[in-house]
């Protein structure tokens, strides 16, 4: 007998509660404020794998301190170095996703840049083998203020095929409640939303990052998008939207990454 919709919801519900029993729910939000499309820069690090180890050691011990000494200076806002989980020669091996202090924190990094091109030094780009940095806007972020002690990051690169306008009414229309509701189930501390300034030409136009509170909370990804998707259903306006999500965007290869 083919179970009916009531029932498989009960699943659903149940299988979020069993997960739910093992991690605490987070007590608010991260509300700190963003200018509107606050500039940003995400550069992705390539390297040999004979290279990888080194690369990945300096990046720890180099790189990350000066972004932070640039963070104290008021170049960066934020800053975030994600490792690659796996060697793969199609994708990108680390990848620096930078928050500007403003327009004048991003012109002294551009002056800075002539001396550290890409936020490297000598020695760091001479274990690369390939850079690609995509000026960007950051257009959409959340956290939930609770601290996830070993998260897991999925970097999820798309094209879309509207103009900028239309692809913000369908992150706010249709994206963001489900990213709400995997972070009210428990498993995501938070997501980022950035937009490439000079889309043509580059293989993506927008970028999310999906912060998720370990490797657990990931592995119930299927099971709560599932359980997000089908309360979000009966909303009229959101199922629009989602019927027609085909028509916006095209999902590229997602990376999971680690932090630095």
């Amino acid at each position: 007998m083919t179970p009916g919709p009531h029932s498989r919801r009960r699943r659903l519900g149940a299988a979020i509660v069993v997960f739910l029993a093992f991690i605490p729910i987070g007590r608010g939000h991260d509300t700190k404020p963003f200018p509107d499309r606050q500039p940003a820069l995400i550069i992705a690090y390539h390297t040999t794998t004979a290279n990888w180890l080194a690369f990945r050691k300096s990046l720890r011990k180099e790189t990350l301190p000066r972004f932070r000494s640039m963070q104290t200076q008021g170049i960066l806002r934020s800053y975030r170095v994600l490792f690659n989980r796996d060697l793969d020669s199609g994708g990108w091996n680390a990848m620096a996703i930078l928050e500007f202090d403003g327009n004048a924190g991003q012109e002294r990094w551009m002056q800075g840049a002539r001396e550290l091109p890409a936020g490297l030094s000598q020695d760091e780009l001479a274990l690369t083998s390939r850079i690609e940095s995509t000026p960007a806007s950051l257009v959409r972020r959340d956290h939930v203020s609770m601290s996830a002690s070993a998260p897991v990051y999925l970097v999820i690169p798309y094209r879309y095929q509207v103009s900028d306008s239309a692809y913000l009414k369908y992150l706010d229309g249709y994206a963001i409640p489900e990213f709400k509701g995997w972070e009210g189930a428990g498993v995501l501390a938070g997501y980022s939303v950035l937009l490439a300034r000079y889309p043509a030409g580059r293989p993506w136009s927008a970028m999310l990052l999906l912060e998720y509170r370990s490797d657990r909370a990931l592995a119930a990804r299927d099971s709560v998008k599932a359980a997000v998707r089908e309360r979000l259903s009966h909303d009229p306006a959101w199922k629009a939207i989602s019927d027609n999500k085909l028509h916006v965007r095209d999902e590229l290869a997602l990376t999971v990454a680690d932090g630095g």
